[in-house]
């Protein structure tokens, strides 16, 4: 017969009490006068189901935050061995299809968590999928179903924010990163994409103040121009930024953006604190 989860827990916390035991009666029947019994009878420790399933849980999230993804699908085959898929099953899972490279399945467990708690995050995983599969449009309005059903999430409005950045909806695009700004004060990623709306909207100097508030080494501040150069149709090889030459420090690294575009949801992302907490200009 299939031991469950439990029995193999309590089998285990058995056997070590009583190789413990053993050892003690040993130890004690080599004295000509033991100093005191051993205690037999000991309280036995309690593992609840509820909490190995939640300690599963927990692996899972743990493999996701880490980018193992395809190790936590493995894992949630394995904890639906032994108990009920729930919304939150679904929702790990279809994070974990979505950074595999399986849209059209990852969209199909996205979409059983809509109506639930875990709405918000259903409606953001849709929202990314569209955005990379190039429905700029599609994702903006599911961002907005997003924000509507958890409006204080700076992530998805962030989402929301560069989105409509590259779809040039400028007053949504506005609201939504301000609104992430005050929300996150010190999320590098909301700020770069602050810093993308200024200069997308030709205001140069005042996504400068943004970028040295917020202390961005030179190398982000360049990514940060190279993007909104790119989403003018600007060319951006090399030499052709006007900074690129004469401020380059020897050996700069290009680093990734703080916020790689639209992958918040399925990657740890590299958000880092801000010098100080500042409001939104």
């Amino acid at each position: 017969m299939k031991m469950t989860a439990l029995n193999r827990a309590r089998g285990i916390q058995r056997l070590s009490r009583g190789l413990a035991v053993f050892s003690v009666l040993a130890a004690g029947g080599c004295a000509t006068h033991p100093s005191a019994p051993v205690v037999a009878n000991a309280p036995e420790p309690k593992v609840s189901s509820s909490d190995l399933r939640g300690l599963s849980l927990q692996l899972i999230q743990k493999m996701e935050a880490e980018q193992k993804w395809y190790a936590a699908i493995s894992y949630l085959d394995r904890y639906l061995k032994e108990w009920p898929a729930s919304d939150q099953t679904d929702l790990l899972r279809a994070r974990a299809l979505a950074a595999t490279g399986e849209p059209a399945q990852a969209e199909r467990y996205f979409r059983r968590v809509l109506g639930t708690p875990l709405s918000a995050q259903g409606y953001q995983g849709l929202g990314l999928i569209a955005a990379r599969g190039g429905d700029i449009t599609r994702a903006i309005r599911l961002f907005q179903h997003a924000t509507r059903e958890d409006p204080t999430d700076a992530g998805i409005l962030n989402n929301l924010g560069y989105a409509a950045l590259q779809g040039k909806a400028w007053d949504v695009a506005r609201n939504a990163l301000f609104r992430a700004g005050e929300l996150a004060p010190q999320d590098e990623r909301v700020w770069s994409n602050i810093a993308l709306y200024y200069l997308l909207r030709g205001d140069s100097f005042r996504a400068q103040q943004i970028m040295g508030a917020h202390d961005f080494s030179w190398e982000v501040s360049q990514r940060i121009r190279r993007e909104a150069d790119q989403m003018t149709g600007v060319p951006t090889s090399a030499g052709d930024h006007p900074l690129a030459a004469a401020t380059a420090p020897s050996g700069a690294v290009m680093p990734a953006l703080p916020n790689p575009p639209l992958t918040q949801l399925f990657s740890s992302g590299n958000a880092g604190p801000a010098t100080e907490p500042r409001s939104v200009p």
